[in-house]
C-alpha cells in the first residue's frame, strides 16, 4: 500500500489554490476588460448590420456620448440588466439567430441624466424650424390622453440622422382625426408670429391678416395629406400570437404598452400625415372635374400663367402665395341645373384685405374688359378680312391668327381678373400677331394702333391699381391727374408714391417738390396750355361766380390779359379793364356772382366791396339803378327810369 506523502499533498493543494485565484482574477480581469471594450462604440461595429447606425452616430450632435448613456438608463441595476441583453444579442449574432432590423428602447431617464438633458423639461419655449415649441408642454401631462416620451418625437435609430426629431410625429398628434385647418392648438399655435414676406410674388402681410382674423385656410388651403391611421397588419411585424393581435381595437391599452411602456416609434404603428405646401397643380384640381371634364381648363391656365401664346408663363401672385380656388369663390350662388355653387366677388377679396381693397376687384374687371373688347374687334376683323397673296403666304396669317384668337379665347373664358399680368401680356401678344398676319403678305388688312396703356408686368403696382394713369383727385387743394404724369410721361410711381412699407403715401412734401419736373427750366403759359385750345375748356366755377374761359379764349384775348406776366388767378382790377360800368352800363353784381353772394354781403354791399376786397375793385361798380335793384328788387319799377341818386343819398364807393 502506498502512503501519501501529506507535505506533498499539501504543496498540491497550495498550488491549485494558487491556480484557481489566478484563474478567477484573469477571468476577473478579462470580464472587466471585456465589459470596458463592450462599452465603446466601436465595439457594436463588430455586428455588421450596426455599421449604418454607428456611422450616423459618429456625425451626430451626440458624437461625443457614448452609446451605453443612452442605452443604459442610470443605476447598476438597469446597467446589469443591459449588459445580460447586450451578451444575449452577442449570442444572437453569433449563432444566426438576430433580426436583420436592430431595435432598442431608449429610457426618458437616460435622457434627463445628470449633465445632458436634466434642464431641458424647464427651459421654457424654443425656436424649431420657426415653430415655437415648449418641451413642458409637450412632457409634464398627457396630449390626447397619451404619455409622450423622449423617444416620441426624437428618432431613436433614423439612419443618416441620430436622436433627430421626427416631425412626422408633431403631425400625427396635431392633425390626426382633427376637422381641415382646426389642428390641435391652432395654427398659430405652433406659428405663432408669421411673419411679413417679400417675395418675387409680392408681399405677404401676415401680421395684419393676423390682426384681421383672417382664417389660414383661406391662403394654405389642402396643407396635409395622409390620415394617420394604425392598420392591424403592422402588427405583425413584431408580433405573432393571436392574443396579442386579438387587442388591436383597445387603443388606450395599445398606447400605454407600446408608448408608455416601450417607447415604441408612432410611425411603427401609424400611417404618417404629411404637413407642407402641396404642389401647384394639385392645389388647382376641382372636384366637379368629375362631370365638367375641363370646364374650368381656360380659367385654371390663366390663374397659372400656362397655356397662351407669345407670352412667358406668368403665375398669379395670389397662386404663387398657394390661394386655392375656394378662397375667393366662397359666395353661394343659384344657377340652373345645380343646387349650388360657389362664386366670387369683391365681399371675399375685403374678407381677407380688408376695406382698403375696396374697388381693386372692379377696377380689374372695367379695365380688362375694355381692353379684350378692343383687341377682340381687331382679331375679328382680320379674320374677316379676304385672304391675298400665296397659299403659303395665307397659311401664315391664318395661322398666326390663329394663336392670337386662342389667346383672346383664353382671356375671355379665364375671366381676367385671375391673372391681370397674364391677361394683359396675351392681349398684347394677340396684336402682335394681327400685326404680323397683316404683314405677312396673305391678308388684305391694315392692323389698325390700339392703345393697352403700360404693360402690368412693366409695373408692380399695376397688379393692384389697374388703371389708374386714367384716375383724377385733388392733392394740397389742387386738381390733379395721372395720365399725364403715368400715360404720358410714363414717371414710376415711386417719383410720387412711398415704397411698400408706407403703401399708398405721397412721398412729395408739399406742391413746391413738384418743381423739380415742371419748373426746372424757362417756362411759359404754352409750357401747360399749348395753344387756346389747350386752356380750361369749360365754365371754371368758383365760390362767388362761375367763369366762362372759353368765351374769353375765343375773342383771341392772350393769357397774359387776365394772368399777367406770372401765370395765377386774375385780380378783379383786370376784369374793370373790360368790365366797368363805363364799358358795360347795365352791369350788375350778378353779372359775375352767384346769387348767394348777396346773402353774405348784406348792408357792406353799399360800400362798393372796397371794405374787403380793397382798392382792386374800383371801378368794377358805379352806383346806378342797376345796381341797386339787385337788393332792392321789390323797387326795380319805383320811379323809373329816374336814378336812384336822384332822390337817395348814396354814400360814395368805399364810404
Amino acid at each position: 500500500m502506498t502512503r501519501h506523502d501529506p507535505a506533498r499533498r499539501k504543496r498540491w493543494l497550495r498550488i491549485a489554490g494558487q491556480g484557481i485565484i489566478l484563474l478567477v482574477l484573469l477571468a476577473g480581469l478579462g470580464t472587466v476588460g471585456f465589459i470596458e471594450y463592450a462599452a465603446q462604440p466601436s465595439f457594436c461595429t463588430n455586428c455588421h448590420n450596426m455599421q449604418p447606425y454607428y456611422d450616423s452616430w459618429t456625425t451626430s450632435t451626440h458624437q461625443d456620448v457614448p452609446c451605453i448613456k443612452c442605452h443604459y438608463a442610470p443605476g447598476i441595476k438597469a446597467e446589469a440588466m443591459g449588459k445580460v441583453q447586450a451578451a444575449n444579442q452577442v449570442v444572437k449574432y453569433v449563432t444566426g439567430t438576430y433580426g436583420t432590423k436592430p431595435w432598442a428602447e431608449i429610457e426618458d431617464a437616460a435622457c434627463l441624466r445628470s449633465g445632458c438633458h436634466s434642464t431641458r423639461k424647464i427651459e421654457g419655449e424654443l425656436d424649431f424650424l420657426g415653430v415655437s415649441f415648449d418641451h413642458r408642454h409637450h412632457l409634464t401631462a398627457l396630449r390626447r390622453g397619451k404619455q409622450l416620451r423622449c423617444t416620441s418625437c426624437h428618432s431613436q435609430i433614423v439612419q443618416g440622422d441620430h436622436v433627430a426629431v421626427t416631425k412626422s410625429t408633431c403631425f400625427l398628434c396635431h392633425f390626426q382625426g382633427r376637422p381641415e385647418g382646426e389642428p390641435i392648438a391652432g395654427c398659430t399655435g405652433c406659428h405663432v408670429d408669421p411673419p411679413l414676406i417679400s417675395t418675387a410674388a409680392g408681399v405677404i402681410d401676415h401680421p395684419q391678416y393676423v390682426r384681421d382674423l383672417v382664417s389660414c385656410i383661406s391662403c394654405h388651403d389642402r396643407v396635409t395629406s395622409g390620415d394617420g391611421a394604425a392598420e392591424q397588419d403592422r402588427c405583425f411585424g413584431c408580433h405573432n400570437e393571436p392574443e396579442r393581435i386579438s387587442l388591436f381595437e383597445d387603443a388606450t391599452m395599445m398606447h400605454e404598452v407600446h408608448l408608455g411602456e416601450h417607447n415604441i416609434d408612432c410611425q411603427l404603428c401609424h400611417r404618417p400625415i404629411a404637413h407642407e405646401v402641396v404642389a401647384h397643380a394639385d392645389a388647382t384640381e376641382l372636384d366637379c372635374a368629375g362631370c365638367h371634364q375641363g370646364t374650368h381648363a381656360a380659367q385654371r391656365n390663366l390663374y397659372t400663367g400656362t397655356g397662351g401664346h407669345g407670352a412667358e408663363d406668368d403665375p398669379s401672385v395670389m397662386y404663387q402665395a398657394r390661394v386655392s380656388c375656394g378662397s375667393c369663390h366662397g359666395l353661394p350662388r343659384e344657377i340652373a341645373g345645380h343646387e349650388q355653387v360657389q362664386a366670387a366677388g369683391e365681399a371675399t377679396c375685403l374678407a381677407c384685405h380688408g376695406t382698403r381693397y375696396v374697388n381693386i376687384l372692379p377696377s380689374w374687371q372695367a379695365e380688362m374688359d375694355g381692353k379684350l373688347s378692343r383687341v377682340s374687334a381687331i382679331v375679328r376683323a382680320a379674320s374677316s378680312a379676304p385672304r391675298i397673296g400665296s397659299a403659303a403666304q395665307q397659311a401664315t396669317a391664318d395661322s398666326l391668327l390663329a394663336l392670337a384668337s386662342d389667346n383672346v379665347e383664353l382671356v375671355s373664358v379665364g375671366q381676367s381678373a385671375h391673372n391681370i399680368g397674364y391677361a394683359d401680356a396675351l392681349l398684347r401678344a394677340a396684336v402682335a400677331y394681327v400685326d404680323r398676319a397683316a404683314r405677312s403678305g396673305g391678308l388684305n388688312y391694315d392692323a389698325p394702333s390700339v392703345s393697352l396703356g403700360t404693360p402690368v408686368a412693366e409695373n408692380a403696382c399695376l397688379g393692384c391699381h389697374l388703371g389708374v394713369d386714367r384716375q383724377e383727385g385733388t392733392w394740397k387743394g389742387a386738381r390733379f391727374s395721372h395720365q399725364p404724369h403715368v400715360g404720358e410721361a410714363d414717371l414710376p410711381c415711386s417719383a410720387c408714391h412711398t415704397g411698400v412699407e408706407e403703401h399708398g403715401g405721397i412721398a412729395l412734401a408739399s406742391r413746391a417738390a413738384c418743381s423739380d419736373c415742371h419748373h426746372s427750366g424757362a417756362i411759359t403759359c404754352e409750357t401747360c396750355h399749348a395753344g387756346g385750345a389747350q386752356a380750361p375748356s369749360g365754365t371754371i366755377a368758383t365760390a362767388t361766380g362761375d367763369f366762362p374761359h372759353p368765351t374769353h379764349v375765343a375773342l383771341g384775348f392772350p393769357c397774359a390779359t387776365c394772368h399777367g406776366d406770372s401765370p395765377g388767378s386774375p385780380s378783379a382790377e383786370l376784369c374793370e379793364n373790360c368790365h366797368g360800368a363805363h364799358h358795360q352800363p347795365e352791369a350788375t353784381c350778378l353779372s359775375c356772382h352767384k346769387e348767394g353772394v348777396l346773402q353774405i354781403h348784406p348792408v357792406v354791399a353799399h360800400q362798393g366791396c372796397t371794405v374787403c376786397h380793397g382798392e382792386a375793385i374800383d371801378g368794377v361798380n358805379e352806383w346806378s339803378r342797376n345796381v341797386c335793384t339787385v337788393c332792392h328788387a321789390d323797387r326795380v319799377e319805383h320811379n323809373a327810369p329816374v336814378a336812384c341818386e336822384m332822390c337817395h343819398e348814396v354814400p360814395a364807393l368805399g364810404q
